[in-house]
């Protein structure tokens, strides 16, 4: 044969090969399969409206309190004994917290009740895992602690009445904010019968009040013609849309209540 076609037969067979090295065909090609798969996250625990702590372990509370846990909408209050820390809370998956730097009423306590708020602040700050056999019984671990709590039936609104209510800070959307500082607080000092003489925070004037199952019916809101601008006028316009009618919801947990309306609403002091 001569040199110039045994030449070109190398050449063919040399790609021949080639092509048949390349096939994708075989086994060894195949695809691995993937090593891990995702998992879907779990689904956080249905809440209570309210919890009343059975059990501490790792933390001793004073003597003669309890956790109270409540839940309103998007805002989380929390006592013991003395002041009620409050504002917007997350539950991601199993883990209960703040969603910010909560709120406080402004109650004078003993040390040792105001060292067991600063608690309950910081872990409620970090977080607790949240489990629930069903909504009757809410356990929170973390930090070294176990919390045992059962559900609580929430507190009548009869107890508004006849009662001084001061404005702590307001609610917009879900998100709880504490009223501007340097603006005077307003107030509504409510008589048995729901008759109330009432401050805007600029302005007086006089409501009624009517308790109506789980919320607040305001009628006749009346006030003195005033100048109300800045925050203080910002804390005016907030008091009376919310005394504008019923409200569509309110709770009364020991002296923290809660009234929204329309995705607005005002967190009171109860005294």
């Amino acid at each position: 044969m001569p040199t110039a076609v045994l030449a070109i037969l190398l050449v063919l067979l040399g790609g021949l090969l080639t092509a048949c090295s390349d096939d994708t065909g075989g086994e060894a090609d195949e695809p691995s399969p993937a090593a891990t798969t995702s998992e879907t996250p779990a689904e956080p625990p249905t809440l209570a409206a309210a919890y009343t702590s059975t059990s501490v372990e790792g933390h001793d509370l004073v003597a003669g309190t309890e956790i109270e846990l409540a839940f309103e909408d998007d805002v989380m209050s929390v006592s013991a004994g003395c002041n009620t820390l409050f504002g917007t809370y997350e539950l991601t998956e199993s883990t209960l917290a703040w969603a910010g730097e909560p709120a406080s009423t402004m109650i004078g306590c003993d040390p040792e009740l105001a060292e067991q708020d600063q608690w309950l602040a910081e872990i409620f700050s970090t977080g607790l895992t949240a489990q629930t056999d069903d909504e009757e019984t809410l356990t929170l671990t973390g930090d070294g602690v176990t919390i045992e709590l059962a559900s609580a039936a929430a507190t009548s609104l009869d107890g508004v009445l006849g009662r001084t209510w001061t404005g702590i800070a307001t609610i917009s959307d879900g998100t709880t904010s504490r009223l501007p500082v340097r603006t005077r607080r307003p107030t509504l000092s409510v008589r048995g019968d729901g008759l109330a003489r009432l401050f805007t925070g600029c302005t007086s004037g006089r409501t009624t009040v009517r308790v109506d199952g789980s919320s607040l019916a305001f009628a006749n809101t009346r006030v003195m013609r005033g100048s109300c601008t800045g925050p203080a006028g910002e804390t005016h316009r907030a008091v009376l849309a919310l005394l504008d009618g019923p409200s569509d919801h309110a709770e009364l947990r020991d002296h923290l209540l809660i009234v929204t309306k329309d995705g607005r609403g005002l967190v009171f002091e109860i005294s």
